[in-house]
Protein backbone atom coordinates (compact mmCIF):
# COMPACT_ATOMS: atom_id res chain seq x y z
CA UNK A 1 0.00 0.00 0.00
CA UNK A 2 1.43 3.47 -0.93
CA UNK A 3 1.39 5.99 1.68
CA UNK A 4 -2.15 8.43 1.56
CA UNK A 5 -1.05 11.91 -0.28
CA UNK A 6 -1.23 14.86 1.59
CA UNK A 7 0.23 17.38 -0.17
CA UNK A 8 -2.64 19.42 -2.16
CA UNK A 9 -0.24 20.34 -5.03
CA UNK A 10 0.88 16.27 -5.68
CA UNK A 11 -3.35 15.35 -5.68
CA UNK A 12 -3.63 18.86 -8.07
CA UNK A 13 -1.14 17.41 -10.77
CA UNK A 14 -2.44 13.57 -10.60
CA UNK A 15 -5.95 15.09 -11.31
CA UNK A 16 -4.65 17.60 -13.63
CA UNK A 17 -2.49 14.94 -15.68
CA UNK A 18 -5.81 12.56 -15.60
CA UNK A 19 -8.06 15.21 -16.95
CA UNK A 20 -5.56 16.16 -19.90
CA UNK A 21 -5.47 12.24 -20.64
CA UNK A 22 -9.05 11.72 -20.81
CA UNK A 23 -9.85 15.05 -22.83
CA UNK A 24 -6.66 14.20 -25.55
CA UNK A 25 -8.44 10.64 -25.42
CA UNK A 26 -12.30 11.86 -26.13
CA UNK A 27 -11.03 14.11 -28.89
CA UNK A 28 -9.06 11.62 -30.63
CA UNK A 29 -12.07 9.46 -30.26
CA UNK A 30 -14.34 12.64 -31.40
CA UNK A 31 -11.49 13.19 -34.97
CA UNK A 32 -11.69 9.38 -35.55
CA UNK A 33 -15.20 8.95 -35.52
CA UNK A 34 -15.40 12.46 -37.81
CA UNK A 35 -13.22 10.67 -40.38
CA UNK A 36 -14.95 6.91 -40.21
CA UNK A 37 -18.49 9.11 -40.58
CA UNK A 38 -16.85 11.31 -43.57
CA UNK A 39 -15.89 8.16 -44.81
CA UNK A 40 -19.15 6.54 -45.15
CA UNK A 41 -20.77 9.31 -46.12
CA UNK A 42 -18.24 9.61 -49.07
CA UNK A 43 -18.61 5.85 -50.27
CA UNK A 44 -22.76 6.61 -49.88
CA UNK A 45 -22.34 9.46 -52.31
CA UNK A 46 -20.30 8.30 -54.65
CA UNK A 47 -23.17 4.76 -54.85
CA UNK A 48 -25.28 7.66 -55.47
CA UNK A 49 -23.66 9.34 -58.16
CA UNK A 50 -23.20 6.47 -59.36
CA UNK A 51 -26.55 5.62 -59.86
CA UNK A 52 -27.80 8.85 -60.23
CA UNK A 53 -25.72 8.38 -63.46
CA UNK A 54 -27.27 5.19 -64.52
CA UNK A 55 -30.20 6.57 -64.11
CA UNK A 56 -29.70 9.54 -66.78
CA UNK A 57 -28.02 7.03 -69.42
CA UNK A 58 -30.70 6.29 -72.12
CA UNK A 59 -31.12 2.87 -72.83
CA UNK A 60 -30.32 2.24 -76.39
CA UNK A 61 -32.14 -0.93 -77.89
CA UNK A 62 -31.06 -1.89 -82.22
CA UNK A 63 -34.85 -2.00 -82.52
CA UNK A 64 -35.36 1.34 -81.81
CA UNK A 65 -33.09 2.94 -84.47
CA UNK A 66 -32.82 2.62 -87.77
CA UNK A 67 -29.15 1.88 -89.38
CA UNK A 68 -27.59 2.84 -92.79
CA UNK A 69 -25.10 0.83 -94.31
CA UNK A 70 -23.16 1.72 -97.11
CA UNK A 71 -19.89 0.29 -98.38
CA UNK A 72 -17.70 2.41 -96.58
CA UNK A 73 -20.53 3.98 -93.64
CA UNK A 74 -22.98 2.93 -90.57
CA UNK A 75 -25.06 5.80 -89.57
CA UNK A 76 -28.03 5.26 -87.03
CA UNK A 77 -30.97 7.19 -87.92
CA UNK A 78 -33.80 8.04 -85.01
CA UNK A 79 -36.22 9.34 -86.96
CA UNK A 80 -38.47 6.88 -88.96
CA UNK A 81 -39.48 9.46 -91.13
CA UNK A 82 -35.73 10.88 -91.85
CA UNK A 83 -34.93 7.23 -92.42
CA UNK A 84 -37.22 6.66 -94.93
CA UNK A 85 -36.95 10.06 -96.83
CA UNK A 86 -33.09 9.08 -96.76
CA UNK A 87 -33.76 5.43 -98.37
CA UNK A 88 -35.57 7.97 -101.48
CA UNK A 89 -32.27 9.34 -102.26
CA UNK A 90 -29.94 8.59 -105.09
CA UNK A 91 -26.67 6.31 -103.66
CA UNK A 92 -24.26 9.28 -103.96
CA UNK A 93 -26.87 12.25 -102.34
CA UNK A 94 -27.36 9.57 -99.63
CA UNK A 95 -23.43 9.44 -99.16
CA UNK A 96 -22.81 13.13 -99.01
CA UNK A 97 -25.20 13.98 -96.37
CA UNK A 98 -24.23 11.02 -94.26
CA UNK A 99 -20.38 11.99 -94.73
CA UNK A 100 -20.99 15.63 -94.42
CA UNK A 101 -23.49 15.31 -91.47
CA UNK A 102 -22.52 12.08 -89.19
CA UNK A 103 -19.02 12.06 -90.27
CA UNK A 104 -18.06 15.49 -90.60
CA UNK A 105 -16.13 15.51 -93.76
CA UNK A 106 -15.63 18.85 -95.78
CA UNK A 107 -16.54 19.49 -99.15
CA UNK A 108 -12.79 18.72 -100.34
CA UNK A 109 -12.77 15.31 -98.66
CA UNK A 110 -16.15 14.40 -99.97
CA UNK A 111 -15.24 15.27 -103.58
CA UNK A 112 -11.94 13.40 -103.13
CA UNK A 113 -13.65 10.38 -102.52
CA UNK A 114 -15.56 10.06 -105.10
CA UNK A 115 -13.43 11.85 -107.62
CA UNK A 116 -14.88 14.80 -108.38
CA UNK A 117 -15.02 18.52 -107.72
CA UNK A 118 -16.10 20.62 -104.83
CA UNK A 119 -18.66 22.52 -106.52
CA UNK A 120 -20.49 19.06 -107.48
CA UNK A 121 -20.54 17.63 -103.52
CA UNK A 122 -22.70 21.22 -103.13
CA UNK A 123 -25.03 20.16 -105.92
CA UNK A 124 -25.45 16.84 -104.92
CA UNK A 125 -26.22 18.25 -101.40
CA UNK A 126 -28.42 20.76 -103.01
CA UNK A 127 -30.75 17.85 -104.92
CA UNK A 128 -30.80 15.83 -101.80
CA UNK A 129 -32.21 18.61 -99.37
CA UNK A 130 -34.53 19.09 -102.14
CA UNK A 131 -35.40 15.69 -101.82
CA UNK A 132 -35.90 15.56 -98.77
CA UNK A 133 -38.07 18.46 -98.80
CA UNK A 134 -40.19 17.35 -100.99
CA UNK A 135 -40.88 14.22 -99.17
CA UNK A 136 -42.04 15.45 -96.03
CA UNK A 137 -43.78 18.31 -97.90
CA UNK A 138 -45.64 15.32 -99.95
CA UNK A 139 -46.23 13.93 -96.50
CA UNK A 140 -46.14 9.98 -97.39
CA UNK A 141 -45.09 8.96 -94.12
CA UNK A 142 -47.15 8.69 -91.17
CA UNK A 143 -47.37 11.37 -88.83
CA UNK A 144 -46.80 10.66 -85.15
Amino acid sequence: MSAPLKDNKCIIAIFDSYAKTVMRNECRNAADEEKRKRKREDVGTERMQYLFEMQIQEDIYPSEHLILKGANYICVITSEQLYNAMLELPEKQREVLILDFWYGYTDVEIASYFCVTARTIRNWRKKAFNAIRRYYERGTYEKE
